[in-house]
C-alpha cells in the first residue's frame, strides 16, 4: 500500500506546476483584456455646430476648421458641418485649426479627452471644445 502513495515532496512539486499554470493563465487573460481596451478604435462624430453654453450664452460654429485626433489626418470642417473621425484607446489629444478663406491656419488650440467624458453617441462638438481649450 505505501507504493501507492505519493511523497510529500512529489505532492508540493505537482501543487506548484498547477499553481504556475493557474497564474500564467490568469496574467495572459488579463493581458488580452489590457490589449483589447488599449488598442480598441472608436469611430467619433465630429460635428461643428453652433451650442448654449453652461453660462447660458449662445456660441456659434466655427466658419472653417481641420481637426487632428491624435496626429492622424486632419477633417476639414465648415459651419453647420459634420464628418467622423478615428481614435484608438482611451486618452485622446486633439487639435483644432481655425482657418482662413484662403484655408490657411489662423490659430490653432489644443485639448486633450477621453472617451469616457464624451456620451454614448460618441459626438464631439468640435466649436465647444474650441472654447473649452481657451
Amino acid at each position: 500500500m505505501s507504493q501507492l502513495s505519493v511523497p510529500p515532496s512529489r505532492r508540493r512539486v505537482i501543487l506548484k506546476h498547477i499553481f504556475v499554470n493557474v497564474v500564467l493563465v490568469c496574467l495572459l487573460v488579463l493581458l488580452g483584456v489590457w490589449c483589447y481596451s488599449e488598442g480598441k478604435t472608436y469611430k467619433l462624430i465630429l460635428g461643428n455646430y453652433a451650442f448654449t453654453g453652461s453660462d447660458g450664452l449662445e456660441y456659434p460654429a466655427l466658419e472653417a476648421v481641420e481637426v487632428y485626433i491624435d496626429k492622424e489626418d486632419p477633417v476639414f470642417l465648415l459651419e453647420d458641418d459634420s464628418a467622423t473621425g478615428n481614435a484608438m484607446g482611451k486618452r485622446h489629444t486633439m487639435v483644432i485649426e481655425l482657418l482662413d478663406e484662403d484655408d490657411n491656419p489662423i490659430e490653432s488650440r489644443k485639448i486633450q479627452f477621453t472617451i469616457a467624458e464624451l456620451n454614448e453617441n460618441l459626438e464631439v462638438n468640435v466649436a465647444e471644445f474650441w472654447l473649452r481649450a481657451k
